[in-house]
């Protein structure tokens, strides 16, 4: 009887494979039929503004590794890194070739850059979104053998109050992870001593180094510091609670009585505005198909942040970032970063 199971267990599998082979195949082909005459004739550049090892190059060398799977030719990541992201946002909005060989792997920190940080000089709409790819949310990080580990956001607070910069809070100059802490210190008045850093993942290394005292990070940058027990998350800066990672973990918003303390990364693909329309259907077809191959899909839950999902295609993605960026303009203007 188990050996007939097994041997049944086994067609099953075999069955369920060809069904997936199958399946990809025929996304490839209907990649294939939108690929125009002379394009790409060489490698695509997936171009990150953050470091190597950070939430950003991680989702890009993910989505990089499945894009290949559909199409003829070599995808890279290009790292393009300095000034907090600014220095990339900078080169893809104003020099990146608009031929479709540089893809922009990016998130909602390319328009806090042009509204605060470029005096003008480019707009987030210098770049056209192809597609939406998920969206992770912002989460307060203390050591757990650090002088915080049995402490609350609340209690944070009242450390902040009491004894003013005595806790060394990291951030990524000009995102959110610098914007909350605004918001915060404007509200309850209390202070903190800011470190900054280029990316997620040098400000990683100082958590655990015990050179900051707390962090807001996005969960892929230290899941397995968390699986092994080194960190902790106290407070998650989304709308809701997330149920799949933290669901005993309060949102800052509940923490704070407030509603508008949100700070994520909402990832997207785009490319530099006049790429020719035909590539950049190419491109969707492509990206989408490989957000949808099942290993795909389990490589992006294996780093704690799943792919969306919502399949946005170009225009839904356009739209929706477009919101995303009036929401985070009220947000700087109502913190007194920006002028209306």
């Amino acid at each position: 009887m188990k050996k007939a199971t097994a041997i049944l267990w086994i067609f099953v599998m075999a069955a369920c494979l060809h069904v997936s082979a199958y399946a990809a195949d025929d996304m490839k082909a209907k990649v294939k039929a939108l690929k125009p005459k002379d394009f790409p004739t060489q490698q695509i550049e997936f171009v990150v503004v953050y470091n190597v090892g950070g939430g950003m190059d991680l989702t890009a060398r993910v989505l990089a590794k499945y894009v290949e799977k559909y199409i003829d030719n070599r995808v890279i990541v290009i790292n393009k890194t300095g000034g907090g992201g600014v220095i990339g946002h900078t080169y893809l909005a104003t020099m990146a070739k608009n031929d479709g060989y540089s893809v922009d792997i990016l998130n909602n920190a390319l328009w806090n850059d042009s509204l605060l940080r470029v005096e003008g000089k480019w707009s987030h709409k210098n770049m056209e979104p192809v597609i939406f790819i998920n969206n992770d949310p912002r989460t307060w990080v203390v050591t757990t053998d650090g002088k915080l580990k049995d402490k609350s956001v609340k209690e944070l607070i009242e450390i902040g109050k009491k004894e003013p910069r005595t806790l060394k809070a990291g951030v990524v100059t000009g995102t959110s992870s610098e914007y909350i802490i605004d918001a915060i210190e404007m509200t309850t008045g209390a202070k903190y001593l800011r470190v900054p850093f280029q990316g997620g993942a040098p400000a990683f290394i100082a958590l655990l180094g015990g050179h900051i005292d707390f962090f807001l990070q996005y969960l892929p940058e230290y899941k397995p510091h968390l699986e092994a027990g080194k960190v902790k998350v106290i407070a998650v800066c989304s709308e809701e609670r997330d149920k799949i990672n933290f669901s005993n973990v309060p949102t800052l918003n509940e923490v704070m009585g407030r509603d508008d303390l949100l700070s994520q990364s909402w990832r997207f693909a785009a490319v530099p505005k006049g790429v020719p329309r035909d590539r950049i259907r190419y491109l969707e077809a492509a990206i989408d198909a490989a957000l949808h191959d099942p290993e795909c899909i389990k490589d992006f839950e294996t780093t704690g942040c799943p792919i969306g999902i919502k399949y946005l295609n170009a225009k839904q993605t356009a739209d929706a970032a477009e919101r995303y960026f009036k929401m985070d303009r009220d947000f700087l203007v109502k913190t007194g970063r920006l002028s209306k």
